[in-house]
């Protein structure tokens, strides 16, 4: 514990007394219209449930997250380059300790034509918890390619087609069974009512191929959706949209089908004032038992407060809740899963410089389970210091 914690401690030092000139004095290091921004970020967390297990283990992760970032821009051509890794040591339980790296790369024109083109794709190789039913650590390699072509017709209308393609690979060959394939095909249609307001429908296409079909299963399933997007007020920026999905899947097991929605929405209170308010419903892949999927519904509002030109205040707070189809044995009967997640966060960050942000982060969460065996209270607390050149 001694070693990493005293080379944080020094390095938040240096960084607080002063730091680089360069990045005061000269702002972004560009090469032309290619703008360069090294990063580097340190964090302390205490976590007095890394298991998130009635039967609490606590310990404390220091973590360090260096990274560069490239970007190019020129008259609607946008191409990006980031890189970031977080290095997490534990206090005490060693054989947790991570090297978790993310590459995330884009390529954004738009013509003057009407055409646009997105080509982009994000890899990680992570131990981060994908679902609310997670509960161990375990690293895998996660790539999730995206391609968009769209072309403007008229002052209104707008299309746009797609083709997503999402990679699962993990390493500990106990969870192999979870390894899989998403392909989606989507196209969606805009249709502009106001002057930065339009209407939407989507269309998607989605197959899952798992590589060992044991205990999971292959689908594919479509979905709709009507929506509305834009600046809906002078202070509201929202994207609303509702429809309907399905997934059948292979196998003697349960499919999905139901209603679907998916709300992010911002209002500007005041000038220092910021609401944000989102909720979703869909169906996500499970590892738990025999159930090929898990109904996730989920909630959330926050508030961003800015006091004076360096200090900022949040607050925030959500539910979620995920639906298992599929009886499983727990505790010596059969029943229906059924997960209740409450969950809030304060935190505080202040600028010392433009390029310099210190963090103090508090999240308290818990799960309600039908089952006693996946019930958990977890607090983590959180300080940290970044800088952005």
């Amino acid at each position: 514990m001694h070693k990493p914690c005293s080379i944080i401690v020094v390095s938040l030092l240096l960084l607080a007394v002063g730091g680089p000139a360069f990045g005061t004095e000269f702002g972004n290091i560009h090469f032309g219209r290619l703008y360069v921004h090294p990063r580097i970020g340190f964090e302390a967390t205490y976590d007095d449930n890394v298991f998130l297990l009635g039967d609490t283990k606590d310990d404390v992760l220091f973590q360090i997250s260096p990274g560069i970032d490239l970007d190019y821009s020129r008259e609607g051509k946008l191409v990006r380059l980031n890189y970031l890794a977080d290095i997490g040591r534990w206090a005490d339980i060693s054989n947790y300790d991570y090297e978790n790296h993310t590459v995330d790369g884009a390529v954004d024109l738009h013509f003057t034509s009407g055409l646009m083109v997105f080509v982009g794709d994000v890899f990680r190789k992570t131990n981060d918890r994908m679902t609310w039913e997670w509960l161990p650590l375990i690293e895998r390699i996660q790539n999730v390619t995206d391609v968009k072509v769209g072309y403007e017709f008229t002052d209104r209308l707008s299309f746009r087609v797609g083709y997503g393609h999402m990679l699962l690979d993990y390493d500990d060959e106990k969870y192999s069974v979870f390894d899989r394939d998403i392909d989606i095909v989507s196209g969606t249609a805009f249709y502009r009512i106001l002057n930065a307001v339009s209407l939407l429908g989507e269309f998607q296409y989605r197959q899952i191929d798992y590589e060992k079909e044991v205990r999971r299963y292959d689908a594919e399933g479509m979905s709709g959706w009507l929506g509305v997007t834009g600046q809906l007020t002078r202070k509201m920026v929202a994207i609303i949209k509702g429809g309907w999905q399905e997934r059948d899947y292979d196998g003697p097991r349960e499919d999905w089908g139901g209603g679907v929605f998916s709300i992010d929405l911002s209002h500007q209170l005041t000038e220092t004032l910021m609401l944000t308010v989102g909720g979703s419903r869909k169906a996500v892949e499970s590892t738990y038992g025999d159930n090929n999927y898990f109904t996730a519904t989920e909630v959330r509002a926050g508030l961003e407060k800015e006091i004076g030109p360096k200090a900022t205040v949040s607050v925030s707070a959500y539910y979620a809740n995920s639906d298992y189809p599929e009886e499983t044995l727990e505790q010596g009967k059969l029943s229906q899963r059924d997960d209740d997640i409450w969950g809030a966060r304060l935190g505080l960050i202040y600028k010392i410089q433009h390029w310099l942000t210190t963090s103090l982060r508090y999240t308290h969460e818990e799960r309600d389970s039908s089952s006693d065996t996946y019930d958990y209270d977890s607090n983590r607390v959180s300080l940290g210091v970044s800088a952005v050149f």
